[in-house]
This record gives C-alpha cells, structure tokens and sequence, in this order.
C-alpha cells in the first residue's frame, strides 16, 4: 500500500524550492562575513581579516544561511545580490592587500 502526498505536502515543496525572504535582519558582523563571503573568500581567510575564529565564521556563516533561507555559499551570495548587498568600492582592494605575491 502507498502513501499518497495530498497537495497541501506538494505546494509546500514547491514553495521551499524558492528563497524566501530574509526573516530576520543580519546583524552587522553577519553582513561583514556575508560580504566576504560572496567574493568566495574562504571561512580562514575571512576570520583572519576580521579578526575572529574560524569557527566564529562558521557560527556567522550558519546563521546567515538560516536568516537568508539558503542551502549553501553561492545561493547566500546569489540573495545578497537580490538584497541589494554589494561590496564597498574599496572592498576587493582590500581582499588582495597584504596577500602574497
């Protein structure tokens, strides 16, 4: 015997399916981590530039991906962008200072 999904189950996937907006605010630190994050800077680099933890990055980028309703880093910058968050101007100047080379 199968269980059979009613449409109730079904609408409710195909909602999920799509970013929802953000229910509740980032915080200012959660924006900072979120603004690396969307140039792909890894969450060492990211804690060395703010002059936290690794680990603190993680914590940030785990709350970041609840508040914003996403699964992973690029669907996080993918609603950054949608939100209107961009880099300062200064912003990718300062990804490359002191960077070897």
């Amino acid at each position: 015997m199968s269980k059979s999904i009613d449409s109730t189950q079904t609408l409710n996937y195909r909602i999920s399916q799509y970013p929802e907006p953000v229910v509740e605010p980032l915080s200012e630190r959660e924006l900072e981590v979120l603004q690396w994050l969307a140039c792909g800077v890894p969450n060492r680099e990211i804690g060395r530039r703010l002059y936290i933890a690794e680990s603190t990055v993680k914590r940030h980028v785990y709350n970041i991906f609840g508040k914003l309703n996403v699964r992973n880093r690029t669907q996080a910058a993918l609603q950054a962008r949608k939100l209107g968050l961009n880099p300062q101007p200064d912003f990718m100047s300062q990804l490359w200072e002191g960077s070897p080379g």
